[in-house]
């Protein structure tokens, strides 16, 4: 026999609401955990399109002015704007693709881990879950 003493079925449901808001909460907290790492990953890939988007701006903003003016001196002015615009755009080309290329390494930001675990656990507490069958 057992050693416990026969607990009633209210005191089963408590046990059992208790065990299932500590997993819910431990669930929560290593999602938490998993998105904060991924977020940091994904930080170096947000940066560089940070700077991609500086660099756009710069090509299309007045701050290039002193590009096409140093230019003009050597070729004509509606050729210096075209460099200029062109240097400025390859340079913004080149940080967005080093961005979308970290990006696309770290993956998805949802907590993969967490998620699956989630889901093992509810195939677990389903009915009839330890004789193989799914309802």
């Amino acid at each position: 026999m057992t050693d416990q003493p026969t607990r009633s079925a209210g005191q089963l449901v408590d046990e059992l609401t208790s065990d299932t808001a500590q997993l819910v909460r431990a669930e929560v907290r290593r999602g938490q955990q998993e998105m904060i790492a991924k977020a940091k990953e994904a930080s170096k890939g947000a940066a560089l399109l940070g700077g991609a988007t500086a660099l756009g701006a710069l090509a299309a903003g007045t701050s290039a002015a002193f590009v096409v003016r140093t230019l003009g001196k050597v070729v004509p002015a509606p050729s210096a704007a075209f460099l200029a615009t062109l240097l400025y755009g390859g340079g913004a080309a080149a940080l967005a693709a080093a961005g979308v290329a970290e990006l696309k390494r770290v993956g998805s930001l949802l907590p993969e881990e967490t998620l699956a675990s989630v889901r093992e656990d509810v195939r677990a507490a389903r009915p009839g879950a330890e004789a193989g069958t799914t309802a």
